[in-house]
């Protein structure tokens, strides 16, 4: 795949006119090539979310530690949780192609064929340790801003909620101009309080640099 290709690819999938339909259409075209295609061009957001978690949980803990990881994809934020000893991993992904591509690696527990919103999913509440999310804020048709409060809902009072993304696609965005306001109102509310708040610079393609972002709250 080529700059040209990706960038349509990144077009189809998050562009200023496209709803969820046609973004979840386009991911499922990209499902066949979208580990190699990430590979390639360092789309990488999974290595910070695992080196945070490592931070969270000791050796001996991560065993037992139950984890959802949505806007799932392909899996690739649990392949690099399982090197690091972590086991009990679920994912919510809307695309059947992307999970079908999980399913290969066996990567997942279960699966929850599900586009998160602000709504109550078909999971109970409390059901998880941790919740995770790589990449799932972009520019358009990605996770509402919203869907913090069904994160929350699914996360045990103690567990975390860690999520890593494109800096630069989250402040071009309009749909989350008020994502970070949103998530300090929930904190002086009482429902988490913020642990990490990291931004830095990622190489990209032909030795460009972007800024990742990434937030890891503890529920209460």
């Amino acid at each position: 795949m080529t700059e040209k290709d990706l960038n349509n690819w990144m077009t189809a999938i998050s562009g200023a006119d496209i709803n969820i339909e046609d973004s979840q259409k386009a991911y499922g075209q990209w499902a066949s090539t979208y580990n190699k295609d990430s590979e390639k061009y360092r789309f990488n957001n999974y290595l910070k979310i695992a080196e945070i978690l490592q931070g969270l949980y000791p050796e001996d803990k991560r065993g037992n530690t139950t984890i959802l990881d949505i806007g799932a994809g392909t899996g690739l934020v649990a392949k690099e949780l399982r090197k690091h000893g972590f086991q009990h991993i679920d994912a919510l992904e809307p695309s059947e192609a992307m999970l079908d591509e999980a399913r290969k690696n066996n990567l997942y527990e279960n699966y929850f064929v599900e586009f998160i919103t602000e709504s109550p999913s078909s999971i109970p509440a409390n059901s998880y340790d941790v919740l995770t999310g790589g990449g799932i804020y972009a520019n358009e048709a990605h996770v509402p801003c919203g869907a913090i409060h069904e994160m929350i809902r699914l996360v045990k009072s103690g567990g975390y909620v860690v999520i890593a993304a494109s800096h630069d696609l989250v402040r071009a965005s309009g749909n989350y101009k008020e994502l970070e306001t949103l998530m300090g109102k929930l904190e002086t509310e009482g429902k988490w309080q913020k642990v990490v708040r990291e931004t830095w610079l990622a190489e990209s393609v032909e030795n460009k640099t972007v800024e990742r972002i990434a937030w890891c709250y503890k529920v209460l």
